[in-house]
């Protein structure tokens, strides 16, 4: 829609401000086109109403015509002089309205008329993208009949009706406009989070781009499994990223679209991608199995009939590259603080660690897993499933999936591989100053966990524990710490003159 044609349809609303309130105090053609009564408005119009009196909004009886969805009206207004390109003060034509209702006869009639096939609203919504939303395939090839353009784009986030469609999970829509010549691999736009304040860089310490996805990500993220089908058959790139390095089977599984990841790998995506995070699909699909609880946004529920493990498994199955590590310290949901305990180096295997999936870590483990891998500052796998429980930076913001039976499981599968259980990080943490749990704490130290161990603060297991405080100043895990000094005063009592342990 060019200016001078919107600037027209403004001038036809002023002029004929005039004439509609002359026309209040007699039935106007624009009642009885939206009680549909043909024949009012047909004896209206032999009486010479004025066929463009719109209303205060510049709505028209055309549009309303258009609006109930009566082509026999639509066609008497049209042979009466109706201007079927009129715009209402929000930039709406007749067309657009058509488009809303999907009516394949009526968008033909108006192009016939003289509507304009690219015809869009303000932001840039075409009548084509209208109609792709609404899922009517008819409409759709209609429009591209009468020469709209299957590849614009809307002003404001640049994205297509292909991306619409696909959104919507419309496969029909889909389907028709890869063959009218829509841009499979197309991108909307891009554009970044904005930086963080200095006040706010230890909530958000990096900045991710989003946007300029391609219409199979979209029908990734929204379980749209036949129209991402659909998209991969009609060669789509399967192993495209967005800007910061997430495939459209990562978005499927961040989702809970398991079914769509599955269908996806089978078309032939790369298992391996990773995100600037280096989080990878086989990653995101282990994070997606004990995802933890976050106040006001709980995981995501899956869809369809498989589960992140099946995906899992399917993963690995392909190529996946078991111990492909975090190369940065993940950022929780919408740019919160993220999991202090899986940081940079993180394996798979290590996260699976962290709530105790030990059927995950088994699996990993047949899949040629190294359990010995640590993270950057020398973290093991057998230090995070010990700290399962530890919380976060504050209790409202998460709450741990797992148990103390999960985690003494993980700690066993890990001393099971030979892991050292008094092996200690760059800051001279042990398994045991990691522990939070009374069961955990008893589990290592019957497995010989030096309880004495100093950190390189100088601080035993017992004295890290008394100082995690929650935030009325209570210490956090008291049975930890009553565990803890359970085990010094038996380790005193077995070394005191005459006991029969020395």
């Amino acid at each position: 829609m060019t200016v001078t044609r919107r600037a027209g349809g403004w001038v036809v609303a002023l002029l004929c401000a005039a004439n509609v309130t002359a026309a209040s105090r007699e039935p106007r053609l624009v009642d009885a086109v939206k009680s549909g009564d043909r024949g009012a408005v047909r004896t209206l119009l032999e009486g010479g109403a004025a066929v463009n009196a719109p209303e205060a909004d510049g709505t028209t009886p055309l549009h309303w015509a258009v609006r109930v969805d009566d082509l026999d009206i639509v066609k008497r207004l049209l042979k009466a002089g109706a201007h079927v390109t009129a715009l209402n003060r929000y930039g709406i034509t007749p067309l657009s309205l058509a488009a809303v209702n999907g009516n394949a006869a009526m968008i033909e009639t108006l192009l016939a008329a003289g509507a304009d096939p690219n015809t869009a609203l303000p932001e840039g919504e075409t009548v084509l993208m209208t109609a792709a939303r609404t899922g009517k395939v008819e409409a759709v090839k209609a429009l591209a009949a009468g020469g709209a353009n299957v590849n614009a784009k809307e002003s404001w986030l640049g994205e297509s009706a292909l991306m619409w469609a696909a959104a919507e999970d419309h496969a029909a829509v889909v389907k028709a406009l890869i063959e009218l010549g829509a841009d499979v691999n197309a991108r909307s736009n891009r554009s970044a989070f904005p930086r963080a304040s200095p006040a706010a860089e230890n909530l958000i310490t990096m900045t991710f781009p989003q946007g300029a996805w391609t219409p199979i990500m979209y029908a990734a993220r929204q379980g749209a499994l036949e129209s991402a089908r659909i998209l991969a058959a009609g060669s789509a790139d399967l192993n495209a990223t967005s800007p910061d390095g997430t495939t459209a089977t990562v978005f499927a599984i961040i989702n809970g679209h398991y079914d769509v990841a599955d269908m996806l790998l089978e078309m032939g995506a790369d298992p391996n991608p990773v995100d600037v995070t280096g989080m990878g699909a086989l990653y995101a699909a282990i994070d997606m199995r004990t995802l933890p609880w976050m106040q006001g946004r709980p995981a995501p529920k899956a869809s369809g009939r498989l589960e992140a493990i099946d995906v899992v498994k399917k993963l690995l199955a392909r190529g996946a590259n078991p111990d492909a590590p975090l190369t940065k310290a993940l950022l929780q949901r919408q740019h919160t603080v993220g999991d202090p305990l899986l940081g940079e180096g993180t394996t798979p295997f290590a996260r699976a660690a962290r709530f105790g999936d030990v059927a995950v870590m088994r699996l990993l483990l047949q899949h040629g897993a190294d359990a010995h891998r640590t993270q950057k500052n020398h973290t093991t796998a057998l230090m995070i499933a010990a700290g399962l429980g530890t919380d976060h930076v504050t209790d409202e913001f998460f709450q741990d999936k797992g148990t103390e039976a999960d985690a003494i499981a993980a700690v066993t599968v890990c001393l099971e591989q030979g892991a050292d259980i008094n092996a200690f990080n760059d800051n001279g943490d042990t398994a045991l100053h990691r522990a939070s749990g009374e069961s955990i704490v008893r589990f290592l130290v019957t497995h010989g966990a030096d309880i004495n161990v100093r950190n390189k603060q100088g601080r035993t297991p017992l004295e890290a524990a008394l100082e995690r405080k929650d935030r009325n100043g209570a210490i956090r895990f008291p049975r930890a710490v009553s565990a803890l000094r359970d085990a010094l005063s038996l380790e005193a009592a077995a070394n005191e003159p005459g006991s029969q342990r020395q």
